[in-house]
């Protein structure tokens, strides 16, 4: 079951309500899971009281789904009848789950938090929220009215929004129409330099065009590093290494790319690199120490930001401290670094096998049938899980990321964030230095670990909707749009600093996808003219393709090397709008106004300061007309455009700059 316990303000989310989700106890250890961590096992651990499982959350009023699990199994509430499908494209889950609708009664609301009233490029944003079909017009009250935009609406909401000119204050009330009266809410006061200082990214990512590399995957700059004794659980190793990326600097430079996001680099027993042994050194097969220090000084040279991939969710099995429980048992000082259910950790069978001539193949598939007492990731025997309530294990996490970020790395892209508690990355955030950009794995709804856990997390709800708009076409502009603007409204200010993608390691490649180039380019072109930090996945930029293998392992194709096999058509385009986010603050900072979205037609501007630019991306098979009446130069066009005629083709866009 589900309690509300009460609502209070937060200066970040506005109101929110503390709620205690409990569950009868059975088992060894029980999660709350929801779309507030991607139901995933972690994050909010549940405590013994009496006779149930019980935690505290604190959520923002609206529609949540959620569910339990008990000693790694799913569980719906027992208590709670109201239930809903809850499906997922973008982590691949479907599945019943329970819903708690969380509301204080209140129809109107307002708050002078984050992401109700902002200032960001030259404007500032003030937002009203109502319950749904109970406000017919809101206008804000200034020294004039300002109607408000209907922006949004989600299951139990809608809301309101008015851009002004940067303000530094404001005072401000709302007037609001209802069928039946006229109400005046509020007497409300900002001061925009306070709410600076509570959003206060990097100021250079801003300008930044990621591209991720899986370093096995992409070159091999010393084959002398190639490993011999891995875990090739899946695909064996291809041999990349940083010194394949040094080497391949000039190629990343020509892309046009400005900021590299490489996933884990130290050592471990797989080539992927998400089974960590030695946190603190580069492995071997990625050219050791050395070769990070002369890939930082050859990125430093041509101000190439770099961020690293921390996995702090979960460890490898064959970590020291792992192995000392392994050994010593109940003795070892590591005991409570893990979640450890009983000792032994494994049985003698198990390490039989562990320890026999067998191949890593052969060891893996059996080790998997037999029981274990620890919580993994996933189930994986490989990666036991950490215990988050450990202090020392909280000082390990940050002792980590300060050493690499003293050796070069720029900032992080934390694995797993959604499966580690909030309040840890909150301890995190204040240890580290302001100009380090941290991003999370988050991938769903991502309001409780924005502002003070990380700058941004993986926008993966935005990946949601371009799946379901450019790939499975099973949403309509219309609702394309509502998505967008859902998305402004939870996120506020932080939109702008999300890193977002079309892939990744972990999920397909979008052109295998769509499967069509021209419709691959609209998708493109959206990524590189909305909010957010747009990112490229290696071998995206000349048409690598997936890999006909498990979902799992189906993107992460080596890079390929040989120019005649290179999509020339995808590579320059790709370059294209490269250049063009890269030189336009309009999109990097400006302000998002949709002008038409409709019948497949997208239509938007954006604008900072005297700099207006419109984007129009037909993702239909007929030919539309767009309405221009102004002089306008042509920055980039993917596809058929008729300038005489005003026509947009099939599958096309085209970016234009307003004279």
């Amino acid at each position: 079951m589900y309690k509300t316990f009460g609502f209070k303000d937060n200066v970040y989310l506005g109101r929110i309500a503390e709620i205690e989700f409990s569950i009868p106890r059975e088992g060894e250890y029980a999660y709350l899971l929801g779309n507030f961590n991607a139901f995933n096992e972690g994050s909010f651990r549940m405590k013994e009281k009496g006779d149930r499982w019980g935690i505290k959350a604190e959520l923002p009023e609206g529609v949540w789904y959620y569910a339990f699990s008990i000693d790694g199994n799913f569980m719906l509430d027992p208590e709670n009848s109201e239930k809903a499908v809850y499906k997922r494209l973008s982590y691949k889950f479907e599945r019943t789950v329970n819903v708690a609708k969380i509301f204080s009664g209140e129809k109107f609301y307002h708050s002078p938090s984050l992401i109700y009233a902002y200032s960001l490029g030259d404007s500032t944003y003030i937002r009203f929220r109502a319950l749904k079909r109970t406000a017919k017009r809101v206008f804000l009250v200034l020294d004039q009215k300002y109607e408000m935009r209907r922006k949004t609406q989600d299951e139990l909401f809608e809301y309101f929004e008015a851009v002004l000119p940067r303000k530094e204050e404001l005072e401000y009330y709302f007037e609001i129409h209802t069928a039946d009266e006229i109400i005046d809410y509020g007497d409300f006061k900002v001061d925009f330099n306070e709410q600076k200082e509570m959003f206060k990214p990097p100021t250079w990512i801003f300008e930044r065009v990621f591209y991720q590399i899986m370093p096995d995957r992409f070159a091999n700059g010393n084959p002398e590093n190639d490993p011999h004794n891995c875990m090739d659980l899946v695909i064996s190793h291809h041999g990349g290494d940083l010194e394949g990326i040094i080497k391949k600097l000039g190629y990343i430079e020509d892309l046009g790319v400005n900021a590299l996001y490489l996933t884990p680099i130290f050592e471990s027993m797989t080539y992927h690199g998400y089974d960590i042994i030695d946190y603190f050194h580069v492995a071997k097969k990625f050219g050791g120490d050395e070769a990070f220090e002369q890939l930082v000084d050859e990125l430093k040279k041509r101000d190439i930001k770099l961020i690293l991939d921390g996995v702090f969710h979960h460890t490898s099995f064959f970590h020291p401290y792992f192995q000392d429980i392994l050994e010593k048992g109940k003795e070892s000082k590591y005991r409570n670094f893990y979640r450890i259910i009983d000792l032994p950790v494994v049985s003698k069978k198990f390490l039989k096998v562990l320890h026999s001539n067998k191949s890593w193949v052969e060891k893996y598939q059996k080790l998997k049938k037999f029981k274990w007492n620890y919580e993994s990731f996933f189930s994986v025997w490989l990666m036991p899980r950490l215990n988050h309530e450990n202090s020392e294990v909280r000082k390990f996490i940050r002792t980590v990321m300060k050493y690499w970020l003293e050796r070069g790395a720029d900032g992080w892209r934390l694995d797993v964030a959604h499966g580690v508690p909030p309040d840890v990355w909150r301890e995190v955030r204040k240890d580290m230095p302001n100009d380090a950009y941290l991003i999370g794995e988050v991938m769903d709804d991502a309001r409780l670990w924005l502002f003070d856990k990380f700058h941004g997390t993986m926008n993966y709800p935005l990946y949601e909707a371009l799946l379901r708009f450019f790939v499975y076409e099973e949403i309509t502009a219309e609702e394309f749009l509502n998505w967008l603007e859902l998305l402004s409204a939870y996120y506020g200010p932080a939109e702008y600093t999300m890193y977002n993608f079309l892939d990744n390691h972990d999920v397909e490649r979008f052109l295998g996808l769509v499967g069509d180039k021209r419709k691959y380019f609209c998708a493109l072109t959206f990524l590189m003219t909305y909010k957010g930090i747009p990112a490229i996945y290696y071998g995206d930029e000349v048409g690598l393709e997936n890999m006909d293998i498990s979902s799992m392992e189906i993107s992460r194709a080596p890079m390929e090397w040989n120019a005649k096999e290179w999509d020339k058509e995808i590579l320059k385009t790709t370059k294209e709008l490269i250049k063009l986010r890269r030189g336009s603050k309009a999109l990097q900072k400006g302000i998002f106004k949709p002008v038409t979205f409709k019948d497949k037609l997208l239509v938007y501007r954006r604008a900072l300061n005297n700099e207006n630019i419109l984007v129009a991306i037909n993702y239909s098979k007929k030919k539309q007309h767009l309405s221009l009446s102004f002089p306008f130069e042509v920055l980039f066009q993917s596809g058929l455009f008729d300038r005489v005629n005003i026509q947009l083709g099939p599958f096309s866009s085209i970016t234009i700059k307003e004279l």
